[in-house]
């Protein structure tokens, strides 16, 4: 089983550095959106993938699919030789939910959606062990870690990520603040900051308006490594952004703040313990914007919302 999957320039990890050393795939093949472009670089892809004699593709596609996408999509992989293809299919909403008098579409979460293309080959993926390949050398990092601050024998532990990759899906880093001494006051919590470099200034505001009483991992760990260190809390608080989906890898219940820029359900948390907060009562809702002036949808979800959310948990 060989997976084919994009790498692009930027913070974020890409699926070979995440799936790197997953007993399942024998091999990564990783290919660069740029230069798709350069004519001499897709041949070189296309006679790549001929070398393998592919049987069967199975197609993952985006959940912003469109059309025409999945037609030029097809045609290259059939010039590529692949003998069976699966998985070309648009995203539908499975139901509504009604926010105010709102009737809001709701679509299939994504690993539910991308699972569910494998029916053709007779697979029922409604049972799934993501098995991510945490490597000793993480844990060990994580050990290290939870004894330099004597986080060992603490509990509850919560977890809390600032980030998220675009600016309209960033709750304000002062209401985690709020949110990290709320918890520490009620429960007699341990509060621990994960996320990547990109994190690192909304970390360290936290740190000074929570004034210094949280332990600020963010930048500390690999991306496993911060897979390992959720594994270990009781919660994660945080945006919509990668860390929800390690939490909901690993088991760990999610307490998600979400923006309304994006289709109801497809990015929430997999699973089914776990909370998201989404404000749909904007009319811009599902808008797709990377920015927005005035925010209302995150900035309409209260301190006193993501604290009774985590009290369900505690």
């Amino acid at each position: 089983i060989g997976l084919l999957t994009n790498k692009e320039e930027g913070n974020n990890p890409d699926a070979e550095e995440i799936l790197k050393g997953n007993d399942f795939l024998d091999e990564v093949i990783t290919y660069n959106t740029a230069r798709l472009r350069e004519p001499g670089y897709l041949r070189e892809l296309l006679k790549r993938l001929r070398s393998l004699r592919i049987d069967l593709l199975v197609y993952f596609s985006i959940s912003k699919s469109t059309r025409q996408r999945l037609i030029r999509d097809w045609l290259f992989f059939r010039l590529a030789g692949c003998r069976e293809l699966i998985g070309f299919k648009l995203p539908r909403p499975v139901k509504n939910y009604m926010d105010n008098g709102i009737k809001i579409p709701v679509f299939p979460q994504e690993v539910d959606r991308l699972m569910s293309l494998l029916a053709p080959l007779g697979i029922d993926a409604t049972n799934i062990d993501f098995r991510l390949p945490i490597k000793d050398k993480d844990g060990e990092t994580v050990d290290t870690l939870w004894n330099q601050y004597n986080m060992k024998d603490k509990n509850p532990v919560i977890a809390i990520c600032p980030g998220a990759k675009f600016p309209v899906k960033r709750w304000h880093v002062a209401r985690f603040a709020e949110i990290a001494l709320i918890l520490q006051k009620q429960f007699d919590a341990t509060i621990v900051l994960v996320g990547g470099s990109s994190e690192k200034t909304a970390g360290e505001e936290i740190m000074e308006r929570a004034e210094n009483l949280v332990v600020n991992l963010v930048g500390k760990t690999t991306y496993m490594g911060s897979a390992e260190v959720i594994r270990r809390c009781n919660i994660l608080v945080s945006n919509d952004c990668g860390p929800v989906h390690l939490a909901a890898a690993v088991g760990t219940p999610v307490v998600g703040i979400y923006s309304s820029r994006d289709v109801y359900g497809a990015w929430h948390p997999w699973g089914n313990n776990h909370s998201v907060l989404r404000n749909d009562s904007v009319p811009c809702r599902v808008c797709f914007k990377t920015e927005c002036k005035t925010m209302d949808c995150i900035n309409g979800i209260t301190v006193e919302q993501v604290v009774k959310a985590c009290q369900r948990y505690l």
